[in-house]
């Protein structure tokens, strides 16, 4: 008896504690020209948006470039149809506010561009291209829910990777891979 006890749902769920929700690229969360497999690559010809915000403190996750072409990599709010369709970094009317924040510099196949998004440090946004800091590309202030989103065109495929057991580099200090944000209730 205890009142922040919870009987779990299964007997997997007893023995594999990652037996949780993972976070994925579902189909409404990407261009209809956009292909996303169960391992997270992207390939084709538009944006694609994770199916969670970050909502944890500091963050983490990496994108392996398998074949260049353009690629954009970074955190946007939630994208509309539009935006999915044309890549996210492409459609911005000139009086709107800044929806998508990213890395869009050269890569070669093998590049692995790790993203770190605090809501507490400044910058917010920064990456990392094979481990080295890419300051050119740091975001200072962003405010409001936001989620990792990628790009891709001109013949890329990318692989986007959540679990930290995937990760090719450390993730800075403080920081951790994203995270589903988890009821207590």
């Amino acid at each position: 008896m205890g009142c922040c006890a919870s009987k779990a749902s299964s007997d997997d769920e007893l023995e594999n504690p990652r037996a949780l929700p993972s976070i994925g690229i579902p189909d409404a969360f990407r261009g209809s020209n956009v292909e996303a497999d169960t391992q997270l690559t992207v390939s084709g010809n538009g944006a694609a948006m994770a199916s969670a915000p970050v909502e944890q403190d500091a963050a983490y996750w990496e994108v392996k470039v398998v074949k260049p072409g353009d690629i954009c990599i970074g955190v946007a709010r939630k994208l509309t149809k539009k935006e999915l369709e044309a890549g996210f970094n492409r459609v911005r009317d000139d009086d709107e506010l800044p929806r998508s924040w990213v890395f869009d510099g050269a890569v070669e196949a093998g590049d692995i561009i790790g993203v770190a998004f605090g809501q507490s440090d400044l910058p917010n946004l920064s990456f990392t291209r094979n481990g080295k800091a890419q300051p050119a590309f740091d975001v200072r202030k962003i405010g409001g829910t936001v989620y990792p989103v990628v790009s891709v065109g001109g013949g890329a495929v990318i692989k986007v990777e959540f679990e930290s057991e995937e990760f090719a580099n450390s993730p800075p200090h403080g920081f951790s891979a994203l995270m589903l944000a988890q009821s207590m209730l």
